[in-house]
């Protein structure tokens, strides 16, 4: 089956990107059945090779720039995209020596069915969507804890409120403090047992994405990766 590609209809999305406004121009919308580009769109680094070209036109150029990559290493992978089927050449510029090509995505919202991608279930296909980030931020955790702290090790206690907790330690009668003003800005915290009623859970739900949102209009020196999640434990994976 071929890749299709409209024009999106209908409602514009309930909360659009915040570093841009929403535009005024129909987006092109492409369906993806092709399994290479499923591949290329489903991996979050290769996907990142195609985000400097997404709903805009640049040069390898002024990719690079963006990117802190080496101009010869984004040229290598927009001619990997290009062949794909997934950049196209919008414009030439000509100059001195080899014309300056403009390059954009073949659409500007790509959509991939769950049938396109390699994954046997939506469990695997979430698990691959979000290895590569989870994987970044423990990483991260890590490096910056080690930074500031050195070793650290687990403590397991029940606390006042009669909750089992398990808490990043440095010695056994001592938590590390994840708000400590001079520590790194740095938090991995779970909570595999927060008892909610359905209109918590979604004011809940909202305070965070409000959270998420306000945050993400910054434009900050350091970058940083985040992850929020919340969902309702069924039955069968309460033990």
């Amino acid at each position: 089956m071929k890749d299709t590609e409209s024009h999106a209809r209908g409602a514009s999305p309930d909360r659009p990107s915040p570093d841009r406004p929403p535009s005024t121009a129909t987006p092109r919308v492409r369906v993806v059945h092709d399994p290479t580009q499923a591949t290329l769109l489903l991996d979050a680094r290769r996907r990142a090779h195609l985000a400097p070209f997404l709903g805009r036109a640049a040069t390898v150029g002024e990719a690079a720039a963006a990117s802190g990559a080496k101009p010869n290493t984004v040229l290598k992978r927009v001619r990997r995209l290009r062949d794909a089927g997934l950049l196209e050449v919008v414009a030439t510029e000509p100059r001195r020596g080899r014309p300056r090509h403009r390059y954009r995505a073949v659409a500007d919202v790509f959509f991939v069915p769950f049938e396109a991608g390699a994954a046997d279930d939506l469990d695997a296909a979430l698990a691959e969507r979000e290895a590569w980030v989870a994987r970044l931020l423990r990483r991260s955790v890590v490096r910056a804890r080690s930074e500031a702290i050195g070793t650290w090790g687990t403590r397991i206690y029940r606390d006042a409120r009669g909750r089992v907790q398990v808490q990043m330690a440095v010695r056994p009668d001592a938590d590390v403090d994840p708000i400590d003003p001079e520590g790194p800005a740095v938090l991995s915290a779970w909570r595999e047992d927060l008892m909610l009623d359905y209109p918590d859970a979604k004011a809940l739900q909202r305070d965070l994405v409000a959270l998420l949102e306000r945050y993400e209009a910054k434009r900050g020196a350091q970058r940083y990766v985040l992850h929020l999640g919340l969902a309702p434990v069924a039955a069968e994976d309460a033990s």
